[in-house]
């Protein structure tokens, strides 16, 4: 992925499914990392200490300066047919800017 000429990588990294994250230490430092830290395919909404959690697992791997949040490969995944409702995605987003905010304080 270093080869890659892009500014920032947008990574899908909050299911098991994404791997041991730790092989992406050596990313690159010129690179922005986007890493979601909320699941579009679940109904339900993680809590903000779950999404803090996967914040704080972020920074620690690529530094606070290059961490931007997003939800595992957006919402519109399922545009016809969505998994989670406009609802849940205004909820899961609010989470993640909540738990940002509790990350920032520390």
């Amino acid at each position: 992925m270093n080869r890659v000429n892009v500014g920032v990588l947008f990574l899908e990294l909050c299911t098991g499914r994404a791997g041991d994250s730790e092989v992406l230490r050596g990313l690159d430092t010129d690179k922005r990392i986007a890493v979601g830290v909320a699941n579009q395919k679940l109904d339900s909404v993680e809590s903000i200490e779950e999404v803090g959690r996967r914040i704080a697992a972020a920074i620690d791997l690529f530094g606070r300066e290059r961490v931007l949040l997003t939800p595992d490969c957006g919402f519109a995944t399922f545009a016809d047919n969505p998994v989670a409702s406009a609802k849940t995605a205004e909820a899961k987003l609010k989470a993640i800017v909540e738990a940002r905010n509790l990350t920032a304080a520390v």
